[in-house]
């Protein structure tokens, strides 16, 4: 129990992926997480909270006037995974702790998804351990 803060359940909360995409451009494609609480009203105190992880990955394609194509962001993937957590007791959102190992559930229940459906197209998983404890690092400095 951290914090006082318990995960009671975990959710795919929504998936866009192009596998084949994000293999081809690889090393080229830039990641964006964000971890935000949801709550209709952020000072309602309540035991049972949700926070939602969501996972980008992109890269910028350029122009390819032979194909009429402007070049731009590409999304290759879009997943968001929610935590369900409950408290000790009643407390807002704004007070509910936010310990580090939850965040990093999150992206492993997010790796965990993204590489079995890689597996199942037939091909390698793109987010390993490595690419979760950067996103990680990533997080914590901003």
């Amino acid at each position: 129990m951290a914090h006082g803060v318990r995960v009671v359940a975990d959710h795919l909360y929504g998936i866009s992926y192009k596998p084949h995409e994000l293999t081809e451009f690889g090393e080229r494609v830039h990641f964006d997480v964000r971890w935000i609480p949801v709550a209709d009203d952020l000072d309602a105190p309540a035991t049972t909270h949700y926070r939602l992880c969501i996972l980008e990955v992109g890269a910028d394609v350029p122009p390819q006037p032979e194909r009429n194509h402007p070049g731009g962001m590409l999304e290759l993937l879009k997943i968001g995974y929610e935590l369900e957590l409950e408290t000790d007791r009643e407390i807002s959102v704004r007070e509910l702790p936010d310990p580090p190992e939850h965040l990093r559930l999150a992206l492993e229940r997010i790796a965990d998804t993204v590489n079995d459906l890689a597996r199942r197209a037939g091909y390698q998983a793109p987010l390993g351990t490595d690419v979760i404890d950067d996103l990680l690092a990533a997080s914590r400095q901003g």
